[in-house]
This record gives C-alpha cells, structure tokens and sequence, in this order.
C-alpha cells in the first residue's frame, strides 16, 4: 500500500504540473495531424512521379520480406536498395501487419515520426528555454506546409527531419556526455539517423561537433589515453551542462570515482579478446546466411572484416567505467556500428551522391555558378515560397534580429563571441546544413527541410522574450491562426476561395501569394492530383479482365511511356502482387535491348502517351517515332483497343494484338 500511495501522489503532483498540460497538448496536436491526414489520404487517388511510387513499391517488398522473419530476410531488408537507407519505410511494413495492404495505411505510418518531431522540438525548447517555448515551436513544425505536406508522402526527407530533432534532442538528454543513459541513447538516435538517409550527418554533425569539443570530452580522452597508474583518473565532476541549465545530470552523482576509462595494460588483453571473439560470433551470424551476396558488395569480404572491428571496438567502449570520454566514445561507436548495417555494404553510393550533389553537373544536367545570384539565393527563396510561406518566414526574420539586438544590448563586443551554448546549437544546425545545399547542385526544398525545426526554436525563442505581454500574445495567436488558416487552405480542395484571396496583387503589379506554394504543396484532388490523371489502374483492370476472357493464362504488357502518371515505376507499384497473369516489358528507358519496334511484336497489349516524349530514351522514342508513321505491318497485326484522355489534354493509347504469331519471337 506505501508504494501505491507513492505513486497516487507522484501522479496528482504531475498532472497538478505543467508537464501534464504541455503532454495533452503535445497529443491533442498529433492527434489534429494525423486525423487530417487521414481524411487527405482517403481523398487523394492520384499517385504522380516517380520517387513516390519507388518508395511504396520499397514498402511492400520490405512486407513480403518479413512475413516470415528470419536472418537473410531481415539482413535483405536492411541492405536493400542501394542507394537509399531502409529505415524510413520499415514502420510501413509493420503498419500493413496491424491495418492491412493499401497506400493509405503506408503513407499513415509517417505517424510515428511525426510524434517524434514533435515531441522531440518539445523536448529540445523545454531543456534550452522553458515549456512555453517547447510547445510553441512543436506547434510551429507541425504546421510549416512542407512539413504538413511531405507527412503525407512516402518521401523519406520526413523521416530525416524527425531523427534530426530527436538527435538534438537527446544530444541535450546526454548532458556534454555526463549522462551515461542519453549517451547511450544518443548513440542508438545516430544510428537511427544514419539508417534514414546519408545527408543526416549535414545536419547533425557540426552541433555534435560542438558539444564534443565544448564539453571537454576531447581533453578528458587525452587524459585518460597519457595517464596509466591505477587510481590516478579524477572522477567526473557533477553538475550541468549550460546547454539546458533547466536539465539536471541524473548519471554524473552515480559516476564511480577513482576508477579509469581503460584497464590497467596488465589486464587489457583478456577483455579484448573476449570483445573482439563476442564481435566475431555476431557478424557470422548476421552476414554468414546472406554469404552468396557478399560479391555484389563494392567492398566484398572486406564488409565482414570492417564490421568486426566496428563492433569490436563498439563492445570494448561501452564495455568501460562511465565517464566523459566513454560516454562519448560509446555515442559515436554505437551510431557509427548501427548505421553501418547498411552503410558498408552500399559503400558505392557515396560516389553516385558525390556525383550528383558536387560533381559539375549533376543527373539533370543542372550546374553551379559561383558568378549567378540565384546560387546564393535559390533555398532562401524556397524557405519563403515553400518551406515556411511569406508571413513564417517573417516572424523566423524578426526573432533572429529581434535575438541579435538583445545579444548586443546586453555585450556590445560582438554577438557571436556573446552566444551560449544553446545558442550555438540552434545556429549550427541551421547555418551548416544551409551552406552545404547552397553549394551543392541539388535544388529541392525538402533535401534540406531538417533544419526546420531549429527555425521554428529560433522563431518561439524570439517571440517568447519579448516584454511587452500584450505584444507577445498578440504574436503568437496570429501565428497559430494563421498557422491553422495555411493548414486547411493547403489540405481541402474546397478552400478554393480562400487561396484566391491569400494572392495580393501590389501597386506595381508585384504578385504576392500569403500561403506556399511549390512542387510539394499538393492538394488531394486538384491540380496535379486530379484523380482523371490517374488511369493505370483503369488500364491494368482491362487488361485483366480481357486476360480472363480469353483464358489466357499469361499476356504481356509492353510500356512505351514515361511521364509523371505512366510510367514503370507506377504500374509495376500497381501491379505488385494484384495483376497475376500480366507481365510488365518496359521499353520506355531501354532496359530491354535495342531494336524495340521488332520487339513490339511479341507484346499482347502496347501502352502508350499522345505528347509528352521527352524522358523516352532514344531507342524508345524511334520506336514510336516508327509507330506513329502508319506502319501497315503494325497496324495489321495491332488494333486500337482503348484511349484514356487526361485532364491536361494528353491522352494514354491501348493497343491490343489482333492475332498471335506461331513464333513470338519473330520480326514481320
């Protein structure tokens, strides 16, 4: 009864706290995101592009993969594909399990990073400043368009700007690494990151190069490597970090005294060993199963011996008496030993990543000119247009001026040599990550939307210091209405009038748009997701049904279109596991080899689009070209059996074969 009396009172002294108030806001608002989300997905039919329908085809082989779990299948998983991390689409997978297949119920699993984000800003605003400034920017992330909108998109930028915010986060709960529990923990957050996407290490490495070097973790290694007598290591001092003075060390009153981080040399070989033999043991379990595939690895058997010493010295750091230098040590070889699941085996993707971020020109033939403006400018224009709309983006202005002139009111030395740590934090996770897309040949605005969340701490922290009570209150609930106006005028189609009013035209004739607006500010279904664009699902369903009246048990559909609506990449995402019977050939990128138009012949329905032939490689488009130049030979041996128009004006063409040759192989 004394304990249940304990804990009666712990849980009326939290719910009489502020805690309990700032945890049922912090629900009630993921609980408004995640509800509109699911009516914006119930809405939306139309799947468009083709990252989107690679990463929900990703989804469903990571489904397939570990309906009956076992190494290989899970090692499958966690190394496939090449060029993207697993991790943000394994809770899909995990989703299908509890809620069924369907898109939807995909794009849905974006509901556990979402509550990371925004209990992570919480948790990042509380330790820096206080539960005001904590609950007011998780508000403000939540309802920046790009975030709102890419929360309902397989796009893995969403992901990656969750693991960030829970990074800085927990880089707070480590304590300048006093805290052996957040450092631990700190560790598993990077290789959580890690797994997401490769940019994360631009967003979080120079804060967590920071705290390494402020925090004096550099010099307390150095002493522990130089020192060797037993007992001469001081223990760590006690007390907090300026990075959150609110925070307490809950770790350092519990840290052992006179104990070293390394064993006395005379012992140190029996615990290695025993470390280096564990680490052995693990990685042939873990690669041994999947040994045939080993050669298709850049690195090949190299990829064994790495991460044997990976896990080797994982094991031997952690292993160590919690102090400053080990803590830190076991961060970083914890995340660096998780991520590298995946890293050491796709090692090749750093040159494709090079190539197309810094390599002259990129994929799509974009360059970078120091001499041109819009270098400079291109994401800041973005953060206005798309990322945070005019008015957010004010109010981010304003605070960090707003902050500066406080800084040097209260020293006139200079603001930089006057910031604090927290201060530092926040700036470096913005500034870093800006500077390296500036200066790369990428130009969309979710490849650096991890950094939004430091605006939006920045933005409640300038807002917050404000004196005047009237002034502040007044700021922050015409950021909040006008944060939910954006929100419903951005996620309902029938808002239309709304949106028209949000364009200002200025006396010089200079459009203003209040709302964002860009290439992921989508409405369910309007604009680019209008559901009349949406026909192969329409055409894939013919098909069949034509299959089975024939009684054909297997028929060929041959693609020679590419565009954001058709294109392999959307049929083979519809087909996965529903068409049975109907093999995909793919024309339009040359995956088959050249000639085509002969091979066109051995197709039992042709799939093809009026206009737009620009991304039709060359051997493809002369293969239409041939088509469409009234071939006798084709147009004997093909009828046209069906037209899909689409809104645009475009139209998708359905050919079916009128006989079958005795020899499919055959050219006419």
């Amino acid at each position: 009864m004394d304990k249940l009396d304990r804990w009666y009172a712990q849980l009326r002294v939290f719910f009489r706290s502020r805690d309990a108030f700032a945890l049922l806001a912090l629900i009630l608002l993921l609980a408004f995101h995640l509800g509109n989300n699911w009516v914006y997905l119930s809405t939306r039919v139309t799947l468009w592009g083709w990252d989107q329908p690679s990463h929900l085809l990703t989804t469903l082989r990571y489904h397939d993969a570990l309906q009956e779990p076992s190494i290989r299948s899970i090692f499958d998983v966690l190394t496939r594909p090449w060029n993207r991390p697993p991790l943000p689409w394994l809770p899909a997978a995990f989703f299908y399990r509890l809620f069924g297949v369907s898109t939807d119920v995909a794009l849905m699993a974006n509901a556990v990073f979402l509550a990371a984000l925004i209990f992570s800003v919480y948790g990042i605003g509380k330790r820096m400043y206080g539960h005001g400034e904590g609950i007011f920017a998780a508000f403000l992330v939540s309802v920046y368009p790009i975030i709102f909108s890419l929360s309902r998109t397989a796009y893995p930028d969403f992901a990656l700007t969750a693991l960030v915010a829970l990074n800085v986060y927990l880089l707070l709960l480590a304590d300048s690494f006093r805290s052996r529990r957040g450092s631990l923990l700190l560790g598993l957050g990077l290789g959580l990151g890690l797994l997401a996407k490769w940019q994360f290490i631009a967003f979080i490495g120079a804060p967590l190069a920071y705290v390494i070097v402020a925090s004096g973790s550099i010099s307390d290694l150095r002493k522990a490597l130089l020192e060797a007598s037993p007992g001469s290591f001081r223990p760590l001092r006690s007390g907090s970090s300026d990075l959150h003075p609110t925070a307490r060390s809950e770790d350092s009153a519990a840290l052992p005294t006179g104990r070293r981080i390394l064993i006395d040399p005379r012992r140190l070989t029996r615990p290695l060993w025993f470390h280096a033999l564990s680490s052995l043991i693990l990685n042939l379990a873990w690669y041994l199963p999947s040994w045939d595939r080993m050669s298709r690895f850049v690195l090949g058997g190299w990829v064994l011996f790495l991460s044997w010493l990976l896990v080797t010295v994982t094991l031997f750091v952690v292993s160590r008496p919690p102090r400053q230098a080990s803590n830190m040590l076991s961060a970083l070889s914890i995340g660096g030993t998780l991520g590298s699941v995946w890293t050491l085996p796709n090692i090749g993707y750093l040159h494709r990543f090079a190539i197309v971020a810094y390599g002259g020109a990129n994929l799509r033939g974009r360059s970078l000119s120091f001499l041109d403006p819009t270098t400079y400018t291109r994401y800041l224009q973005l953060m206005v247009s798309e990322q945070l709309s005019p008015l957010y983006f004010c109010a981010f202005l304003f605070s960090v001026l707003f902050l500066a002139y406080l800084t040097l009111r209260s020293s006139p030395s200079g603001v930089l040599r006057n910031l604090d740590s927290r201060a530092w934090m926040l700036l470096l996770w913005l500034a870093v990550p800006l500077l390296v897309f500036t200066f790369s040949l990428t130009g969309s605005s979710r490849f650096n939307m991890a950094f939004l969340p430091s605006v939006a701490l920045i933005t409640a922290r300038g807002l917050q210091r404000l004196r005047r009570s009237a002034l502040r209150w007044a700021l922050i609930s015409l950021l909040v209405l006008w944060g939910l106006v954006e929100f419903f005028a951005l996620s309902y189609d029938g808002l239309g009038w709304l949106r028209e009013r949000a364009v200002l035209t200025t006396p010089l004739k200079f459009r203003i748009n209040l709302l964002a607006q860009g290439q992921y500010i989508e409405l369910p279904a309007s604009g680019r997701t209008d559901p009349g664009y949406y026909v192969v699902p329409q055409i894939l369903d013919q098909v069949m049904m034509d299959r089975l009246e024939d009684g054909r048990e297997k028929v060929q559909l041959c693609l020679l279109a590419n565009n954001p609506y058709v294109n392999s990449l959307i049929v083979r995402y519809e087909m996965y596991n529903r068409y049975p019977g109907i093999e995909l050939r793919r024309f339009e990128e040359g995956v088959e080899e050249p000639p085509f138009y002969p091979k066109l012949f051995e197709c039992d329905y042709l799939l093809l689009m009026s206009g737009w032939r620009e991304l039709l490689g060359e051997a493809a488009y002369e293969a239409v070209a041939v088509l469409e130049s009234s071939s006798s030979v084709f147009h004997e041996a093909f009828e046209l059996w069906e037209e899909y128009p689409v809104p645009n004006g475009e139209v998708a063409y359905v050919y079916k074969k009128r006989y079958h040759l005795q020899d499919e192989g055959s050219t006419p």
